[in-house]
């Protein structure tokens, strides 16, 4: 497993836990984060604050990992996954998701794009 595969572990670790405390070292301080339905997310701390909010709510997080496909020079990752999570008194399980990754020369996230 290569920086960007360890990369993705450390982010779903995040998720699962609903820690997001060590994601601005991470990512670039530039970093862009993309997503459906919302305007894009520029810089670390902006991405740290909108994925902890996104957790809000969300308890019994698990992450399923489908398929990982890394780059050989481990600066593109592409990860297909479900997350399963209770709220609001329901367990909603398995919602399909794809992300896709590029990583700067020191290994952190530059460009995150996720699918719904």
């Amino acid at each position: 497993m290569g920086q960007a595969a360890e990369a993705w572990e450390k982010l779903s670790g995040m998720l699962t836990e609903g820690d997001m405390s060590q994601l601005p070292k991470l990512y670039e301080a530039d970093a862009l984060y993309l997503e459906p339905y919302n305007p894009p997310h520029r810089g670390n701390l902006l991405i740290q604050a909108y994925l902890k909010d996104w957790l809000g709510g969300k308890e019994e997080v698990a992450i399923e990992v489908l398929r990982l496909i890394e780059s050989d020079d481990e600066r593109s990752l592409a990860v297909e996954w479900t997350i399963s999570y209770t709220a609001a008194g329901r367990r909603w399980s398995d919602l399909p998701r794809a992300s896709f990754f590029g990583f700067s020369a020191d290994g952190r996230v530059e460009y995150h794009r996720d699918y719904t």
